[in-house]
């Protein structure tokens, strides 16, 4: 019986035969595979004995795949319970109604707005209609999109931020824009007015000629302004309760800081601010209820109206953009006078801590990004350091070594001042060389 099969004998669901004398075993197994064995044993009995043990080897393998099968389908039902399944025209809605979502103002809220909008466009135009279906390859041609459009580097870091919160927020497990870093931004340096700046401002605002609205009251608010140092919003809804005439202070909360570190400011009035304040009638709880009511369903008209202050007084309140990526940088504006209040405190020889606190700040490394310290504080500064080797000035004047300097060295002098001195202090060091 060498090429003929013998007689067959069926075991569950494979037979057991001979060939060339030798028992074969042949079976399906769980994948519909049909194997054959050649087996070891002589006889029947022995045969049979195998093929057991055969079976028993195939069905623990079959439990083995059942229970990775198993265990498949539980991480893939988790990952569907991580997974948003919201259409991203929805997702804005779904996000704000998260127990995780942020309270937020309505200016951020906008923000939201736009920057999800426009990721729902560009992925509808893509096909993708759901939030779970957005990849990290969509995300960055997303990304590559917006600041082709040209926008700044600190605009497309908001649009990132956003996004990273709303997708950690309703897809924990599979964000697409985790990976991408922001841009390297440069910050606006915003200038402090000088002194003849604060007079060309009161000079130009006291004038007959000059038209504003609620004109008495926004001379008490840039008054505040100057003397507290506080920001617009503050002092446009600051109110009486706020306002301790018997002790001379004004004590309140900045809005900035309200949800963070609620650190509450004190500043005491100057003379020129308490006797402001003194002739004011108390008709409503804010000081200047006017000015109050208007910020509240138009915060930009000060902003706007203050920048044309600040154009008929004589200033450029904006710099021209040089390219669509560094577009117009507003120098001067309200927050100016915040500027000016520290830096005028820090250049009187006042502790940076006492500004810090005044002006709300945690940090004095903050307050340090308010001053602006004046050209002739730093000339001071440098005549009180020792004077050490040949290269001294002995008793002449810092101005009397500049004028005595050769020509070929005044180049030199104006490179370092280029370098070296910010913007409000080369148009401050302009207007005394005129």
């Amino acid at each position: 019986m060498s090429d003929t099969k013998s007689k067959r004998r069926r075991k569950g669901s494979g037979s057991l035969f001979k060939r060339n004398g030798k028992f074969v075993y042949q079976w399906t197994c769980q994948t519909g595979k049909i194997k054959t064995k050649t087996l070891k044993a002589t006889t029947k009995a022995a045969a049979m004995e195998e093929i057991d043990s055969i079976v028993q080897e195939e069905q623990k393998v079959a439990l083995v795949n059942s229970k990775l099968s198993y265990l498949q389908q539980v991480a893939e039902t988790r990952s569907l319970l991580n997974v948003c399944r919201v259409p991203l025209p929805k997702l804005e809605e779904a996000f704000f109604n998260h127990p995780s979502a942020p309270d937020i103002t309505p200016h951020h809220r906008k923000n939201y707005h736009s920057t999800l909008e426009a990721l729902a466009n560009f992925a509808a135009s893509l096909n993708i209609h759901l939030t779970c279906d957005l990849t990290e390859d969509n995300a960055g041609a997303f990304l590559t999109q917006q600041w082709k459009r040209g926008i700044a580097a600190k605009t497309y870091n908001s649009k990132l931020d956003i996004l990273k919160r709303v997708f950690r927020t309703m897809s924990r497990d599979s964000n697409p824009f985790e990976t991408f870093s922001k841009k390297q931004n440069t910050p606006e340096e915003r200038c402090a007015f000088t002194v003849e700046q604060l007079q060309n401002i009161w000079t130009t605002l006291t004038s007959d000629s000059f038209q504003m609205l609620h004109k008495e009251e926004m001379k008490v608010l840039y008054k505040l302004a100057l003397y507290t140092g506080a920001r617009c919003g503050d002092l446009c809804l600051l109110k009486w309760e706020s306002v301790n005439m018997s002790l001379r202070t004004i004590k309140f909360m900045p809005h900035k800081t309200a949800k963070s570190s609620r650190k509450k400011v004190e500043i005491p009035m100057s003379d020129v601010l308490y006797s402001t304040l003194a002739e004011l009638e108390m008709t409503s709880d804010y000081v200047l209820p006017k000015v109050a009511e208007r910020y509240q369903y138009n915060p930009g008209g000060i902003s706007r109206d203050t920048k044309r202050l600040l154009k008929a007084a004589g200033m450029t309140p904006t710099d021209p953009g040089e390219s669509r990526r560094l577009r117009a940088v507003s120098r001067f504006s309200f927050h100016g006078f915040r500027h000016s209040a520290a830096s005028l405190l820090i250049n009187n020889g006042v502790n940076p801590l006492v500004v810090r606190d005044m002006l709300g700040h945690t940090t004095v490394d903050m307050t340090a990004r308010y001053t602006h310290v004046a050209l002739d504080t730093k000339i001071k500064a440098v005549q009180a350091l020792p004077v050490l080797g040949d290269n001294r000035i002995q008793n002449n004047t810092f101005a009397e070594f500049i004028s005595n300097l050769p020509a070929e060295k005044l180049p030199r002098l104006a490179a370092f001042l280029d370098a070296y001195l910010p913007l409000s202090q080369k148009e401050e060091l302009l207007l005394k060389l005129r």
